[in-house]
């Protein structure tokens, strides 16, 4: 009995301590076994021990406190009256079994150690100090109409970006981009301050594939991957799995991505607040980038294999919705041509492979040295020594990705008329679409962050950055393949996923976004070393943030009308208005009042 309890509570206290985002949930599940426990020693004619029975009555006590009242130090004290009494029990247990004892023992051990380090874990990355019960009022913001930038003239701004066609890091169309908005920044007397970067670029020009004289359409090339001579590249094809490229070698492999999570969304989100209520995700939500970057992200392990060329196949999406990913974007030069297919193109070559017949891939791309920079603009505060940042990036690949600078501007344009508290820095941030020569610690922004410490890490006389804000994926619409396999739209906005860098911070944002007509909120904490989007950095260097980061299934499409049948300019126009809202609000709260960035949350989240 003594053992089974011993098991029974380290167990209930490590599920408690990896389930993080079911906290609430858990602790009144293991107050009612506690209950059972007592009753159980009470009435089973066992030894009675009024130090145990004072730990369980404890840990019932601290589990329904936790329930009631939500604050953090009341569950660590559940938890460790809880390991306690799996402590006592264990030391209690005799068997007759010396072998038995040992093993069970053993296994108590290795539970233990993981609950104390789990506990360990949490409770240094959710420091008790910052679950203060009472959170402060947040100041109310009210827009002035007349010096907010209309919709029309947003769509207009958004008209002019997409007549630079893609903006892939150090692409003619982003340099163009780039000097545009630059020229709109200096029109309103605000100073420009640049930083030039160099890199090797890889851009592709032409590919085809072909197979028993028949063309096979590909929907989009690797980015980075490699290049083929004018003449191609003529091999046997080999079907391979679990990225077996040994038996590709000398050929071209041919390799199925199942588009379906790898790990549960409870993994890489931690979900903190949804508005209205109600609000959900779906489990498709950028499934396209997880599975390019967690399963095709393997060339190079194609390279020491020897394999000539690999033929990556979708499987799960539409044509329609894998057709033009720029997918993976994160990765290094290869060295090895690689394309991507649809589905139903793909049986077709799997078939081929199958009968060992040759495919003839060609890859034409240019390998040169490329320009590019980022920038930032700066409004005065009568406080020179705090800043907000306000971060976007300007490389992208079609009006959705990336729009966040023009919603900059349309803030910037009613700020300036403001005098701010604090000062604003708006960093027009380049290299999301290059991370591996641009990324720094984690994103493109942490490298312009290295190269202005004088605006954010209040070293010396550097300013201190107490707030950050990150726009990103403006004014997009919701569009999903439906059970017929059709790429089409919902109906509905794309859900508004915003990272909330504390318990205030999400409370600013709450409250920035009531009042609009178009809303779908989830507000999210950093969680497993996961940040998606250019707000990541910020976070990491502990600087409060709001990172609105919308992540709709076609956010990496390379297509002619640049997917502006997905955008909706008053969306944006709303979203624009709450990214003030949320800046003026920040600007207004003291920082101490606006505290510190948390750290990540780990396990499982909700």
């Amino acid at each position: 009995m003594n053992l089974m309890m011993s098991l029974l509570l380290v167990f209930l206290s490590l599920i408690n301590l990896l389930f993080f985002g079911y906290f609430r949930l858990l602790a009144g599940i293991t107050a009612v076994v506690l209950i059972i426990f007592i009753l159980v020693m009470h009435f089973g004619n066992r030894a009675k021990n009024r130090y145990m029975y004072l730990l369980l009555m404890s840990a019932i006590l601290f589990a329904f406190g936790y329930m009631v009242f939500d604050w953090l130090p009341l569950l660590w004290l559940q938890l460790a009256f809880q390991l306690i009494a799996s402590l006592y029990f264990i030391l209690k247990t005799k068997l007759n079994n010396i072998g038995l004892t040992l093993l069970l023992k053993g296994l108590f051990v290795v539970l233990f150690s993981l609950g104390v380090t789990t506990f360990a874990v949490d409770v240094i990355s959710n420091p008790t100090l910052k679950y203060q019960r009472e959170l402060p009022k947040i100041p109310t913001v009210k827009l002035n109409k007349t010096n907010l930038e209309t919709s029309q003239s947003q769509m207009a701004n958004m008209a002019m970006m997409n007549s630079f066609g893609s903006r892939l890091t150090g692409s003619a169309g982003q340099s163009n981009f780039i000097e545009w908005l630059e020229t709109q920044l200096k029109d309103t007397g605000l100073t420009v301050h640049e930083n030039k970067y160099q890199f090797l670029n890889w851009t592709a020009k032409s590919s085809s594939l072909v197979v028993n004289h028949q063309s096979i359409p590909i929907s989009s090339v690797y980015p980075y991957s490699g290049v083929t001579s004018k003449q191609g590249l003529d091999k046997e094809l080999v079907y391979i799995k679990n990225s077996d490229f040994e038996k590709a070698s000398g050929k071209i492999a041919v390799v199925k991505i199942n588009i379906q999570p790898v790990l549960p969304k409870q993994l890489i989100m931690n979900q903190q607040s949804v508005f209205p209520q109600g609000t959900s995700a779906s489990s498709s939500d950028g499934d396209i980038t997880l599975a390019a970057a967690l399963k095709a992200s393997n060339l190079k392990k194609a390279k020491a294999a020897n394999v000539k060329g690999v033929i990556y196949i979708w499987e799960g999406a539409s044509g329609q919705k894998v057709s033009g990913q720029y997918q993976p974007f994160t990765t290094e030069f290869a060295g090895v041509p690689a394309v991507w297919l649809n589905e139903n193109e793909g049986k077709n070559l799997i078939n081929a492979a199958k009968k060992h017949q040759h495919g003839k891939l060609t890859l034409l791309v240019t390998r040169k040295k490329a320009s590019t920079k980022s920038f930032y603009v700066t409004i005065p505060g009568k406080n020179s020594k705090e800043s907000i940042i306000v971060n976007s990036h300007t490389d992208g690949v079609n009006a959705i990705e990336e729009n966040g600078a023009i919603g900059m501007l349309s803030m910037i344009k009613y700020l300036r008329h403001q005098k701010p508290n604090k000062t604003l820095v708006f960093a027009f941030v380049t290299g999301h679409f290059r991370l591996p020569v641009f990324k720094g610690t984690s994103q493109a922004t942490s490298t312009w962050m290295a190269d202005n410490p004088q605006v954010w890490d209040g070293k010396g006389n550097h300013m201190k950055a107490v707030a950050a804000v990150t726009a990103e994926h403006l004014g997009s619409m919701e569009w999903k393949d439906n059970k017929k396999g059709q790429f089409e739209p919902t109906g509905k906005i794309q859900t508004e996923y915003t990272y909330t860098g504390n318990a205030v911070m999400n409370d600013v944002w709450l409250k920035a976004i009531k009042g609009r007509t178009m809303t779908r909120t989830i507000t999210l904490r950093g969680h497993n070393r996961f940040e998606f989007g250019e707000s990541q950095p910020l976070f990491n260097a502990k600087i409060p943030v709001v990172g609105l980061i919308p992540m709709p299934d076609y956010l990496t499409t390379s297509s002619q009308n640049l997917e502006m049948d997905k955008f909706n300019v008053n969306l944006m126009h709303q979203q624009v208005s709450s990214l003030i809202k949320a800046t003026m609000m920040l600007d207004q709260l003291p920082s101490k009042t606006i505290g510190k960035g948390e750290n990540y949350s780990y396990f499982v989240g909700k």
